[in-house]
């Protein structure tokens, strides 16, 4: 397969691509999903280990460290040296799911750090876990609805091309994970989950890696053949995974915290569903997918195959790298729930199923709309006094007021475009949008206490949204933590953040926050008292003096916007 990136080096990658890892997934007070990666087949063992009086120290983790690199170091060592409570061989016998392992880890104690770390038997040798310790918390029993903090992000794209001919690849604002990881340590031990809203990779970030322009370019027949096939495809998004998630500032929050994930366009491609692509639409998306489809001697029909199977080849790399890590669901479903100590979440799929060509409930389709509003009916404002709802891309956002403006053209001008009809508040949304707010006012209405959490838009901002009889549900937004936005597109993506309103369903909002660098937010609940609050964190840090040589840059984790939702 000449079109495969399997074994290929030629990528312009400026930094290291992620080889060998772990994902801390869904996790319950006496379970944690494993997600684990090897780089190659062979036999392997997962080692558990207590982290307590062995690990407080500097110097204990050190000599772990030092007692965990040697090599050759038999299993049976690698167990004694890290003193470890269990261990789970496994094998990854090809390359057929990208040596990638799920492990489901049970019958852990509640509120209890554990350390782990992956042994090649094959190579008798540590894998990874050595030079790094890695470790997570498993969080309190549901009964004891201690307050407790978790954290969103959105939009990783920490690229930027270069040059004279703009082809170099640089990097740009890479410190943002440094500094949500510095909050989430400062608050690890209250910390219990991480929320990765959408775009946690983009196949279309800059031209330099745009898998979509490498599918412009290679698009053809040979003997008869469309090419490419979707296994090409499927590499193509796994080394998009690969080189987004290399960071090492990445990596550290993803294995150290349980992370619950959920996919938006980027993961696919660019205003994925919001495109017309079949013929006589009002909007030629076909042709702005595909423009040299007829250059390659190719059909229409045979860009609505490519396209269709660059869908499948992102979502069989979306379930290995993101939703396989996150609460199991039937096959073809994404949208999940979970439980944290007093609070209920819904992570929605906004993505998966939305088709701009479909006559109703276009973003989620009618299936997940009456999963979802089931699930909430049936919540019991005493078990869960929190909801918070996952959508990518929010339902009321700093572009609320341009989506019916004379401001059209600028964003036309700006690339911004296809956004608007990507948003919930476009026109082809009402219906379903309108659906979607009667349910969770529905919930507020019984006592439930509501916050919808979103990204995508590249502004993070908070909005109260009210009904006409004293119930609030509030819209949160943080994006982006890592995204390389021109400043006068920042501006522009802030003139429809009004400070207050009316929505088109008559719902009156106010905004309460508005920010348009780069961010990051933490949630703290506290279900006993009835409270939660959002902090909004931006880049702050601490340069060392002109004088200091090798002193490095200090984070600092101090939130920008501190508002009480309740």
């Amino acid at each position: 397969m000449t079109d495969s990136l399997v074994f290929r080096s030629d990528r312009p990658w400026p930094n290291t691509r992620l080889k060998t890892g772990a994902v801390v997934g869904h996790a319950t007070s006496t379970s944690v999903r494993l997600w684990l990666r090897t780089a190659r087949p062979g036999n392997f063992a997962l080692l558990l280990y207590g982290w307590g009086e062995g690990t407080a120290s500097a110097a204990g983790r050190r000599a772990l460290r030092a007692a965990l690199a040697e090599v050759p170091l038999p299993l049976e060592e690698a167990l004694r040296r890290a003193a470890a409570l269990r261990h789970i061989e496994f094998s990854i016998p090809d390359y057929e799911a990208d040596t990638i392992q799920i492990l489901d880890l049970e019958d852990l104690e509640p509120d209890t750090w554990y350390g782990y770390a992956v042994h090649s038997q094959d190579d008798e040798r540590v894998l990874f876990g050595h030079n790094r310790l890695r470790r997570f918390r498993t969080p309190p029993a549901e009964a004891e609805r201690r307050p407790f903090q978790f954290a969103l992000f959105s939009c990783h794209m920490p690229y930027r091309v270069s040059g004279l001919f703009r082809k170099r690849t640089d990097l740009a604002n890479l410190d943002m994970w440094d500094f949500i990881g510095a909050s989430l340590r400062r608050h690890e031990d209250s910390l219990d989950l991480v929320i990765a809203g959408g775009d946690q990779c983009y196949t279309d970030g800059v031209p330099t890696l745009d898998i979509w322009k490498k599918l412009n370019g290679s698009m053809r027949r040979e003997s008869g053949q469309l090419l490419p096939d979707e296994e090409s495809m499927l590499s193509w998004y796994r080394d998009i995974y690969r080189g987004y998630w290399g960071f090492e500032g990445v990596r550290r929050v993803f294995d150290g915290f349980p992370t619950y994930m959920m996919w938006d366009d980027h993961e696919i491609g660019d205003g994925w569903g919001s495109h017309w692509l079949e013929d006589g639409g009002p909007d030629d998306g076909l042709a702005r997918m595909f423009p040299d489809l007829e250059d390659h001697g190719l059909t229409r029909d045979d860009g609505r195959e490519l396209a269709r199977r660059m869908f499948r080849a992102a979502s069989r790399a979306y379930r290995e790298y993101q939703h396989s890590h996150n609460p199991e669901t039937p096959d073809g479903v994404w949208d999940y729930s979970f439980r944290r100590g007093g609070a209920a979440f819904y992570v929605l799929d906004g993505r998966g199923q939305r088709n701009i060509e479909r006559d109703s409930h276009r973003i989620l389709g009618r299936e997940q709309f009456d999963r979802f509003a089931g699930w909430v009916a049936e919540l019991d404002p005493d078990d869960t006094p929190f909801l918070f709802v996952v959508s990518a891309v929010p339902v009321l956002h700093a572009r609320s007021a341009l989506v019916g403006a004379d401001q059209r053209m600028l964003l036309r001008e700006a690339g911004l475009g296809d956004d608007l009809r990507d948003s919930w508040e476009h026109g082809l949304h009402d219906e379903e949008r309108a659906a979607l707010m009667r349910v969770l006012f529905g919930a507020a209405a019984r006592g439930i206490r509501v916050s919808i959490l979103s990204g995508d838009v590249h502004v993070s901002a908070a909005f109260a949204i009210h009904d006409g009889d004293g119930n609030t549900v509030w819209q949160l937004t943080s994006s982006a933590i890592t995204y390389n936005i021109p400043r006068p597109l920042s501006w522009i993506l802030r003139l429809g953040a009004a400070d207050e309103g009316v929505t088109e369903e008559g719902y009156r909002f106010e905004r309460f926050a508005l920010y348009a660098d780069s961010s990051y937010a933490l949630i703290s609940v506290h279900p006993e008292d009835g409270e939660a609050w959002f902090r909004l964190y931006g880049e702050q840090k601490v340069e060392p003096p002109p004088d200091a040589t090798g002193q490095r840059t200090v984070p600092l984790s101090h939130s920008v916007a501190r508002i009480r939702l309740f």
